[in-house]
This record gives structure tokens, sequence and C-alpha cells, in this order.
């Protein structure tokens, strides 16, 4: 029951998640925007997209999960139906005669044509103390059988109500994918609208000289992250086939040995505030104050890497004229 709540309180997540992403305000037409006011509505619109998606994995990987519970009821539900059928044949051989309802008591009569058959008095004992001993053999037989049955209902009841919740789960997954396909084509076009104003920011896509009085640690990453420069963006990428902006910060740091969280809010907390004055190459920077939607890595000289929005690739941008105004440390 508690995964079954919680694939609940998963699909009611994506719910009020795509409700935030219905509730978001109409997008300005692209002659009343600035560049940095077109970039900061497409990654504000990515990050929904993503979150989104982080959601739905979960509830499939649930559905998934559930499906294997049924499999499994189902393989205990073909043992119990045959232990099941073994008991009710044996009680067909061995309680012939045996008059029972719902449960087993040895007729007095038995034990009688036991005395009177015998020839001597040990012989009659020997065949009471043997009826006695078939009987209390066969109470337990029938209690077993009665069990299993029992068993093998609750399990076929189990499995129809598995059944009907994993449809309804599939039903809102379905659901929940084309509201997600939907938005994502919302999200192209308003990148092809306002691509004219976009082309502005066109960044370095080769690596660019660092200072000469930066860390080894920090050298160390962004070396590793201009390694993905010109990979494209991929919502909820976190490889070098496609990273989204926090998937490529987790795979650089994470391949220098230093383990971050996944998505930019996590990233943004993990990471020490600092100000502005106090940057350094290898620091983290955000487009918000807290809750960010997009990050990237400060690499000096005014200049700072990103996998940047829906379109775009990783590339190198200028910090001061971007919309990236708040600043985190994870480096020593």
């Amino acid at each position: 029951m508690k995964r079954n709540n919680g694939i609940a309180a998963i699909v009611a997540s994506v719910l009020l998640i795509t409700s935030m992403c219905n509730s978001v305000p109409a997008f300005a037409e692209p002659n009343d925007l600035t560049l940095e006011q077109a970039v900061q509505n497409i990654q504000e619109y990515d990050n929904e997209i993503e979150y989104n998606m982080g959601k739905l994995n979960q509830l499939k990987e649930q559905i998934l999960e559930k499906e294997n519970d049924i499999k499994d009821n189902q393989v205990k539900l073909d043992l119990t139906q045959t232990q099941f059928t073994e008991r009710e044949n044996q009680l067909s051989e061995r309680l012939k005669g045996i008059q029972f309802n719902g449960g087993f008591e040895a007729t007095p009569l038995q034990y009688l044509d036991a005395l009177f058959s015998s020839g001597d008095i040990l012989d009659a004992l020997k065949r009471v103390s043997l009826i006695s001993q078939i009987c209390t053999s066969d109470k337990d037989l029938i209690l077993e059988t009665k069990k299993s049955e029992d068993q093998l209902l609750g399990i076929k009841n189990t499995i129809e109500k598995e059944n009907e919740e994993l449809q309804t789960d599939k039903d809102d997954v379905e659901k929940q994918i084309k509201d997600l396909e939907d938005k994502k084509d919302t999200l192209l076009k308003y990148v092809q609208d306002n691509n004219a104003l976009l082309t502005g920011d066109i960044g370095i896509t080769i690596p660019v000289t660092l200072p000469s009085d930066i860390t080894d640690q920090a050298k160390g990453v962004i070396e590793e992250a201009e390694k993905y420069l010109k990979v494209p963006y991929l919502w909820g990428g976190e490889s070098p086939e496609g990273f989204d902006c926090s998937g490529l910060m987790q795979y650089v740091f994470n391949s220098k040995g230093i383990n971050i969280p996944r998505t930019s809010q996590e990233q943004q907390s993990f990471a020490k505030p600092i100000s502005m004055a106090e940057i350094k190459p290898g620091d983290l920077v955000f487009n918000k104050v807290s809750d960010s939607t997009h990050v990237g890595m400060y690499i000096g000289y005014d200049m700072y890497i990103q996998a940047p929005h829906t379109g775009d690739v990783v590339k190198i941008s200028k910090l001061s004229t971007s919309n990236m105004k708040y600043f985190g440390r994870v480096l020593n």
C-alpha cells in the first residue's frame, strides 16, 4: 500500500507542476523582448519541462515495480493453485465415506467397528489408535486445504486490484506525456519565433585561455567542461550525447571526484553563497537568488560555460551581460 500511495503522490505532483506550467505568463511578443528576457523565459520553461520529465520517469519506474509485483503474485497464485489441487485430490481419496461439514469429526462407529472386527483386544487397540491418527491427519489436511483456498482467493483479489491500479497509472502517464510534448512544442515555437534575437548570443564554442593563477582543481573541472563545447542542449541530458544546464555541471564535477546534486535548485543549495566580488574560476553561477532554473560555471575573464537552453549548444558566454547574477562555491 505504501508503494501505491507513493505513486499517487507522484501523479499528484506531476499534475501540480503541469498546472504551474499552464499558469506561467504568456510569452511576450518577440518585438517586446530583450535578449536577457528571452533567454530567461526559455530557461524557466526548460526547467519546468525537465522537472516534469523527472517526475514522469519516477512514475514509470514505480509502474515497472508494480508490474513485477503482479508477476510475482501470479507465480504465487500458480503455486498455491497447484498445492490446493493436490490437497483436494488427497482429501478425495482419504475421506471417502467420511462425512464432514466445515470440519472433521470421526464417528464413534468407526472405533466400535475396529473393536468388534478384531480377534483380540491388543489388535483392536492398535486399530483404534491407527484410526485416531488417520482422523487427526485428515483434520489437518482439511484445514491446510481451506487455508490454501483462502490464500488463493486473496492473491487473486490482489492481482485484480493491482491490475486496475496499474491501468489507471498508465493512463495518467500517457496523459502527462502528451501534455509534456505539447509544452515542448510550445517552447520550440517560441525559440523559433525569437531566433533573430537569440542569435545575438553567439558565444564561444572553442576552449579559451584560462587565468594563470587558478588552482589545479579549478583548471581540471573547467578543462573537463570545455571538452563538451558544441554538445547540443537536451532536456534531462546528463551525458556527452546531450546536456541540460545542471546535467553538464554534475557530469563535469563528478568526473573529477566531486559529487554534487542533479538539479540547478539542488546545486544552488549545495554550493556556498558568495558575492560577485568573491567569484573565482570554478564557481557556479545562477539566474536567481534561490530556486534557480539555470546554472553555469565561471571560468574567468568575465566568462562562464553553460548548456544554455533549448535550441542551443554548450558554449562560453559573457557573464556581465547575462542574467546570471548569483554565485556559489563548490571547490575548496
